[in-house]
């Protein structure tokens, strides 16, 4: 039978000073001044508080931040989540009532595709904020109707 990884469990009622690396899964409850680095996936709970930097391949954010974060893919803020400082990721996620105060970098895709705010995708050239002409939606709502 094949093991499974447990990782590392921060409780509630802990706080740590110093540098946390795992090769598994990171779930953070308590408070962690220092650190954290997982070459899967960091989970900052509601309740929890990271002063330091954070780098994993992903991370998924509910407590509060305070140090700059790397994924090598997403990062996802809830809305009770607070990150205060900087953020590299390839996929950022934002819900509606998190803060995020700091800058975020993504790295530029040869063929990255943008979505509109009403869902549709299109290429991204020159200039990612570039909108679809009215004659694609047209063609799109006819095919809908």
């Amino acid at each position: 039978m094949k093991q499974q990884q447990v990782g590392t469990i921060v409780g509630s009622s802990v706080h740590l000073t110093g540098v946390i690396k795992d090769s598994s899964d990171i779930t953070i409850f308590g408070s962690v001044e220092g650190e954290v680095s997982s070459e899967q996936k960091v989970i900052i709970e509601e309740s929890a508080h990271v002063k330091g930097p954070i780098h994993a391949a992903e991370i998924i954010v509910s407590g509060s931040i305070n140090g700059t974060i790397s994924a090598k893919g997403k990062i996802e803020l809830n809305p009770s989540g607070s990150v205060k400082g900087n953020i590299d990721a390839t996929e950022l996620l934002i819900h509606s009532g998190a803060i995020f105060i700091g800058k975020c970098t993504m790295p530029e895709k040869a063929d990255s595709k943008v979505l509109h705010e009403d869902g549709e995708e299109f290429e991204a050239e020159d200039d990612v904020t570039k909108k679809p002409t009215a004659s694609v939606m047209d063609d799109e709502e006819e095919e809908n109707e």
